[in-house]
């Protein structure tokens, strides 16, 4: 499957959006729930037309596309090195997942269950959340190389939060599949970051 830069760029904010609603629950216990909603319902969108509605429209992006800013600009810090490891990570992840066909199965019969529990409840009830970590934990965690995610103990001990830091990962990991598929590459981000910058900058702007 080809995709223009727009599409990989969405992509990517998709990624960056998920790494930065687990940070923000690992060192606070709470995330932006707009953001967390949009990463999440990810998940259950298979037959979207663009890489827009997998999201539900590029306004609900619009965290991961202001953060890649300053990941891909001059306007680095602790926390965005950070997020940019995390990234990074969860690239690495799915590109090992592709050497596990039946992992991959698995996970996708594991998110269609999921899907069926949220018509019931909400993509985001602390029920379908617990499932999808579930997921995480018995599929992707298992590979190398596993994220390791730093917070405050207060917070990463908290079930809850663990829940929806598992289930945002399993959403960082579908996004970059997406990211792949558009035809992202990891040299991309070594030699195209000033594309991928002009992207997010003509997207923030609003232009078609």
């Amino acid at each position: 499957m080809s995709g223009t830069i727009t599409d990989r760029t969405l992509a990517m904010a998709g990624i960056i959006q998920a790494c930065r609603c687990v940070q923000q629950i690992a060192r606070t216990g709470i995330t932006d729930a707009d953001a967390l909603a949009a990463s999440i319902n990810s998940l259950f969108v298979i037959d979207a037309d663009t890489t827009e509605a997998i999201y539900g429209g590029r306004e609900n992006l619009l965290p991961g596309l202001k953060l890649g800013a300053r990941l891909f600009g001059k306007q680095q810090d602790a926390e965005s090195i950070e997020i940019m490891r995390y990234c990074l990570t969860v690239i690495q992840l799915e590109h090992s997942l592709g050497k596990h066909p039946a992992m991959l199965d698995a996970i996708g019969r594991g998110i269609d269950k999921a899907r069926q529990q949220s018509e019931h409840y909400s993509t985001t009830h602390t029920n379908v959340l617990a499932n999808l970590a579930g997921l995480y934990s018995d599929t992707l965690s298992t590979l190398s190389p596993r994220i390791m995610v730093n917070g405050d103990q207060l917070y990463i001990g908290n079930s809850e939060n663990v829940n929806r830091i598992r289930s945002l990962l399993l959403a960082a990991v579908r996004a970059a599949v997406l990211w792949r598929q558009k035809g992202g590459s990891r040299l991309q981000l070594i030699f195209f970051r000033k594309r991928y910058l002009n992207e997010i900058n003509r997207l923030l702007s609003g232009e078609v």
